[in-house]
């Protein structure tokens, strides 16, 4: 079952430039070239470029889903042969001419077919049924993946414990403690761009000259390039050096 919410109207195939075909690599070389060319940190104040980086992430996320990329081919389908039905359902009007007399100008009358409007009106009734049984599911489907988006987006974000492990002077937290509070945030979480900004902000709140210290906010860099590269292993890394640093792996 597909965990990326969609919406089949849109065509992420073009915005990527790919073909309906293009494999995992060819779908990451355009999402690579196009972050490049939108990505936010290159037009801090361009809302324009914002929002189609946006959509690039989207098309990306959804292509990359082996399950999502399934749904979405065959609703996309779907919606083309629904629009190819319509088209084809519509009866082309018939030009019969008036005899012709003599000194008077031609005239034309659009007389419309009713046997073959009939006819058609039969045809789309069937194409109808079919594409309504072949939607219905697929829809529900779609349902569910938007629902269970909706569950994952209002569960509340996992924050370090108030627990942790102070310093003699009672003021700042250990670098061991708060590499166990980095890495309770980040473990067992996909690479996301936000999670990566938060958690290096509270490194960086609670580091200190240790060289330890100075090893956390390493990870913390390294948790931003990997989001940036789209680089699982190098997130994965980080997130590992974490669990040493706070003695729990």
């Amino acid at each position: 079952m597909s965990r990326v919410p969609f919406d089949p109207a849109t065509d992420y195939y073009q915005i990527l430039g790919v073909p309906p075909g293009a494999d995992s690599e060819e779908i990451q070389s355009a999402y690579r070239r196009l972050a490049k060319e939108y990505h936010p940190d290159l037009h801090a104040d361009s809302a324009l470029a914002a929002e189609r980086m946006s959509r690039v992430n989207v098309a990306k996320s959804v292509l990359l889903d082996r399950d999502t990329r399934a749904t979405y081919d065959q609703l996309r389908a779907a919606r083309r042969r629904h629009s190819v039905a319509q088209v084809a359902a519509e009866p082309a009007p018939t030009v019969r001419y008036a005899p012709q007399q003599v000194g008077a100008r031609p005239r034309y009358r659009v007389v419309s077919q009713r046997a073959t409007r009939s006819a058609a009106r039969g045809t789309w009734d069937r194409q109808t049924g079919i594409l309504f049984l072949v939607a219905v599911p697929l829809m529900t489907v779609l349902v569910m993946y938007v629902l269970q988006a909706f569950q994952l987006s209002t569960q509340p974000p996992k924050v370090p414990p108030t627990d942790l492990t102070l310093s003699p002077s009672g003021n700042r937290p250990t670098t061991r403690g708060a590499a166990e509070a980095a890495f309770i945030m980040v473990h067992a979480q996909p690479p996301s761009r936000d999670l990566a900004v938060r958690t290096n902000n509270f490194i960086l709140q609670r580091s200190d000259s240790s060289p330890e210290s100075e090893l956390l906010k390493a990870d913390g860099l390294r948790l931003l390039r990997a989001t940036r590269s789209s680089d699982t292993a190098e997130w994965q890394a980080a997130v590992d050096d974490m669990c040493h640093l706070a003695a729990r792996c």
